[in-house]
């Protein structure tokens, strides 16, 4: 008995989603083009990437593009406690591996191509959305924690409305998780006499919107907006031994939150000097972030504790949900790319991204650092590859670091998890293939 009731919550608890945050997309890049250039692409991505930073240019790109690419991260983030032997340890975030598919299919060749349909995917190397739950107390990087566990769906369409105005729209996808077990254990034979176990996946659409316009030669500005998106799981379990006993398990929260952006971008190419720079500024509502940390309450009745009086006095809930207390933030990013010759372009950039987070002085343990982000990378462009037609092919390559400035965490003497310092760094390739048709 007591291993069906273990058995039980286990499976509960594992088929809740876990807290990562923000999404893979957001805080690395989507492809090495975009990660080496500092990800500075609201007025620059013109291929199915555009699905992500800025949907209008879609249509600004008139050939079908196709690709797939590579992303892989190396988190050497530290976490340094005072008390080494706190009864609470520490998480940090482990390596992982995704990969990007893409394609882009202007339509319309009786009014010049003028609109564009794209998509796009990220899909983890691991779980779509599943890994460890981690107590809010348990020190851990809010953002990198469980990050790739999350499987993303981008689709957009663009319209060319004159030579140089462009609009689009779009949506980020994830897929919800509902369900429940439920249990009728019987003590004479011990066996559980029924079962059953249901999961319902339901798509959470966010909006993306964008505006790009081309009032001189050379000169691109974008706009773009891209709403907050999350999950909501809810897992009730319900166990019931010979109508003595009845315990109820119900799991519910709010994972995987990416928040709303507000993006503007600048895009400069001086095509003597085959040179092509880029600026970005986005305001990040990070002050709306939800508490990850995963609801538990636990019910336990039935004629047994009736008797014994005891139907409301072993019931276990957690507290109420941890105020965050984040704030909005800004991050700036400049990026250039530097045509060397009609097969290699060189690409660098840099990101400014301050923590939204504040330190860590409560029960709670989130931690987050400012950070600064470096991109280099290189594409190699390919002409009549399979000697059919003459459009390119071009593979590109990029990597990234972090580096999060440390933060220092002062807590009170009665604190179990004790003073601490966190910060470090974190290692990023990726690597690419489009073509166009």
């Amino acid at each position: 008995m007591r291993y069906a009731i273990r058995h039980a919550i286990c499976l509960a608890a594992t088929m809740a989603c876990v807290p990562g945050h923000a999404s893979v997309l957001d805080i690395f890049g989507f492809d090495p083009r975009a990660m080496s250039m500092g990800n500075a692409q609201t007025a620059i991505a013109d291929d199915f990437t555009a699905t992500f930073y800025n949907p209008a240019n879609l249509s600004r790109r008139k050939r079908i593009v196709a690709g797939a690419g590579f992303l892989g991260a190396l988190p050497r983030l530290t976490i340094d406690r005072d008390l080494e032997d706190s009864a609470i340890g520490s998480r940090l975030p482990e390596n992982f591996a995704g990969i990007t598919i893409g394609a882009l299919f202007p339509l319309g060749s009786g009014i010049d191509e003028r609109i564009a349909l794209g998509f796009a995917v990220y899909l983890p190397a691991g779980q779509l959305a599943e890994g460890d739950i981690a107590d809010a107390r348990v020190p851990q990087f809010y953002r990198y924690q469980n990050l790739p566990d999350k499987f993303v769906v981008l689709g957009g369409l663009g319209f060319q409305i004159t030579d140089w105005l462009h609009i689009g729209g779009g949506a980020q996808v994830l897929a919800a998780l509902q369900g429940g077990i439920a249990f009728d254990i019987a003590l004479a034979d011990r066996t559980v006499h029924s079962e059953s176990i249901g999961v319902d996946v339901e798509l959470v659409a966010a909006p993306v919107l964008g505006l790009s316009v081309g009032p001189l030669a050379g000169l691109t500005v974008g706009f773009s907006w891209r709403d907050d998106i999350a999950l909501d799981y809810a897992l009730p379990g319900d166990i019931v031994i010979d109508d003595l006993v009845r315990l109820f398990l119900d799991l519910q929260g709010t994972v995987l939150y990416t928040p709303a952006s507000y993006n503007i971008g600048v895009a400069y190419a001086i095509e003597q000097a085959g040179l092509l720079l880029g600026a970005e500024f986005s305001y990040v509502r990070w002050s709306l972030a939800p508490d990850p940390s995963i609801g538990i309450a636990i019910d336990i009745d039935g004629t047994l504790l009736d008797g014994l009086g005891l139907e409301e006095r072993i019931d276990i809930a957690n507290g109420a949900p941890v105020e965050l207390a984040f704030r909005d933030v800004g991050v700036w990013r400049l990026g250039g790319e530097l045509q060397l010759n009609d097969n290699l372009a060189a690409r660098a950039g840099y990101t400014w991204r301050p923590s939204p987070a504040p330190v860590p002085t409560q029960a709670f343990n989130y931690i987050d650092g400012d950070a600064h982000v470096l991109g280099a990378g290189l594409g190699l462009t390919f002409h009549n590859p399979l000697e059919e037609h003459g459009n390119p092919a071009h593979i590109d390559v990029a990597y990234q670091l972090t580096i999060m400035d440390e933060v220092a965490v002062d807590k009170a003497a009665t604190d179990p998890v004790g003073d601490y310092r966190a910060g470090g760094l974190v290692h990023a390739i990726s690597v690419a293939f489009r073509h166009e048709m």
